[in-house]
């Protein structure tokens, strides 16, 4: 089983089309300029199969960098 941070890491490589080493939790839009509002929806949909979970609005505008996405999928019962 992939551990869960490895996953979420995963899910930002391949919709950023960035080799896994890339990913920090510090990644964001600001530090990434291929994160950009269409990869943002790219990503909660490939979050959301990938946790079985699912954002509201105001989470997904919360999206500020790969730290934030892993409290907000914390505060879902995802385990890392």
């Amino acid at each position: 089983m992939v551990r869960s941070e490895e996953q979420l890491f995963r899910v930002f490589a391949d919709v950023l089309n960035v080799e896994i080493a890339s990913v920090t939790e510090a990644l964001s839009p600001e530090t990434f300029p291929n994160w950009d509002s269409l990869a943002t929806v790219n990503l909660v949909a490939e979050l959301e199969q990938a946790f079985g979970v699912q954002f509201d609005i105001l989470e997904i505008v919360a999206f500020d960098n790969v730290g934030i996405v892993k409290s907000i999928l914390m505060e879902k019962g995802v385990v890392f």
